[in-house]
């Protein structure tokens, strides 16, 4: 399958756009694994630990302070507060 695009929005600006083959994401109750095809959603995040694996096998991890997750089509979208 195709990657998705996962970016990363926070209210000073967009911190992190980039194509991904899978998406970790701390939801306030757990963690979701999103990967393409994945059937639409809106969350809730808690505070943790995103983790992005990039098409070439390497994985980014970053830290998400609260906010939503939004997931359309290919498209993984993550606004939080840092």
């Amino acid at each position: 399958m195709p990657p998705m695009k996962c970016t990363v929005v926070t209210p000073e600006r967009t911190a992190l756009e980039q194509e991904a083959t899978f998406v970790v994401v701390p939801l306030f109750d757990g963690e979701l694994g999103i990967a393409p095809g994945h059937t639409p959603l809106i969350g809730r995040l808690g505070y943790g630990e995103l983790r992005v694996t990039r098409p070439d096998g390497g994985k980014d991890r970053h830290y998400v302070d609260g906010g939503f997750v939004q997931v359309v089509e290919e498209t993984v979208t993550i606004l939080t507060g840092r």
